[in-house]
């Protein structure tokens, strides 16, 4: 009988291999990131503003005993600031090292996105959004993948 592994390789080979991911809208269009990234999916609440914070940050939160800065995605992507309304929602990202909450215009689902394959087109350095790693075809819907650990270093250095 074949192990997890064997499958994955198999299904890796055939350009089959998937990821999770967390889809959700920003400014007209779906974005994503790996599920693994995202702690919890809250509502909005009131943000305590951050004197001399960077532009895009909205303000912090307390969630569950921490402070958490929140961003406001689209502002950081250079559009228009998110209007709040009852979708938006924030994507809390926790690890070890960091919490920080991402401000979205309104979570999706979650996908099963393939990592290779026709319906996957890699995004040179350069060419749109410096923060989306590929763009994926589903169904119809084009997905952008954001790199995290891309979009984490950039605001590290802004609060650094």
């Amino acid at each position: 009988m074949p192990t997890t592994a064997t499958r994955e390789a198999a299904r890796e080979s055939q350009g089959e291999l998937r990821r999770q991911a967390i889809s959700f809208k920003l400014s007209g269009e779906l974005y994503g990131l790996e599920i693994g990234h995202v702690d919890k999916v809250i509502e909005v609440p009131a943000f305590s503003f951050v004197p001399r914070a960077p532009a895009f940050t909205r303000g912090v939160i307390n969630h569950r005993g921490k402070v958490i800065a929140v961003v406001d995605l689209a502002q950081f992507f250079g559009r228009p600031p998110t209007t709040i309304t009852v979708e938006s929602r924030i994507l809390i990202l926790a690890s070890e090292v960091y919490h920080l909450g991402l401000l979205v215009d309104r979570v999706e689902r979650i996908e099963s996105v393939p990592v290779r394959g026709d319906m996957v087109r890699p995004v040179s350095a350069g060419e749109g959004n410096p923060y989306v790693s590929k763009v994926v075809n589903l169904g119809g819907r084009l997905f952008h993948f954001i790199d995290v650990d891309k979009l984490l270093s950039e605001i590290e250095e802004y609060y650094a």
